[in-house]
């Protein structure tokens, strides 16, 4: 099977996955309760572990002690967290964030194919040097314009980035990169992701590029509760 073809059938299976799951309703509770009964629910205790609230975290947005969590698992090879990034998040972003309400964490779902897998530990070497969020945005314009994701591409962004290159190169090649992005995949699919983007709000799992106002209730019913 061909790259491409192995990513399509990815890409589809992703896809069938949230229409399934959204047509049981979106969003879905997590599931909380008494610490017993956590313990006995695998799903509410991965929940427990989601919000990182380290104020030194570069892969987030926000106030560490905000009152709200918003946990983002995406993949950089998938077009509609592509379309989640450049539409729905920079206006959380102005609402909630802006004003210490709501603290963005990213979560990495690397499963689109080898692309993502490099495009993931890419930007996270590109957070060592404190450009997560540029990096970012910059895979994400390499998709809308229809670019491959290589080493060679990667180094270009970093260069462009004003970013050290050889530090860059190292880091992205760093075994405790891979293991964390493993991690993150690892988490996200206890909590029940098989698809992306997908997102914690609270007790709360948004499946999919939703439109804005699902965000925004979830969110202030989160912020209500926080209270």
């Amino acid at each position: 099977m061909t790259a491409p073809t192995a990513r399509r059938r990815a890409l589809l299976g992703g896809l069938v996955a949230l229409v399934v799951l959204a047509a049981l309703g979106v969003p879905l509770l997590l599931g909380s309760g008494t610490p017993a009964d956590t313990a006995r629910d695998p799903v509410a205790q991965a929940r427990l572990e989601v919000p990182r609230r380290d104020a030194a975290d570069p892969l987030a947005l926000g106030r560490a002690d905000a009152p709200v969590v918003v946990a983002e698992w995406g993949d950089f090879r998938c077009p509609y967290c592509s379309l989640y990034a450049t539409t729905t998040e920079p206006e959380l972003v102005r609402r909630y964030v802006d004003a210490g309400l709501v603290r963005i964490e990213w979560h990495d779902f690397a499963y689109l194919g080898p692309e993502s897998v490099l495009a993931a530990r890419a930007a996270r070497a590109a957070a060592a040097q404190g450009r997560f969020w540029d990096f970012h945005g910059a895979l994400y314009d390499d998709l809308r314009a229809g670019r491959a994701v290589t080493e060679e591409s990667l180094d270009a962004t970093a260069r462009g980035l004003g970013l050290d290159v050889e530090r860059f190169r190292r880091d992205a090649a760093d075994p405790a990169i891979a293991a964390a992005v493993r991690a993150d995949q690892e988490l996200g699919s206890r909590l029940g992701v098989g698809g992306v983007p997908s997102f914690v709000v609270d007790d709360e799992l948004i499946f999919g590029a939703q439109p804005l106002p699902t965000f925004t209730t979830a969110i202030d019913a989160a912020l209500a509760r926080a209270r």
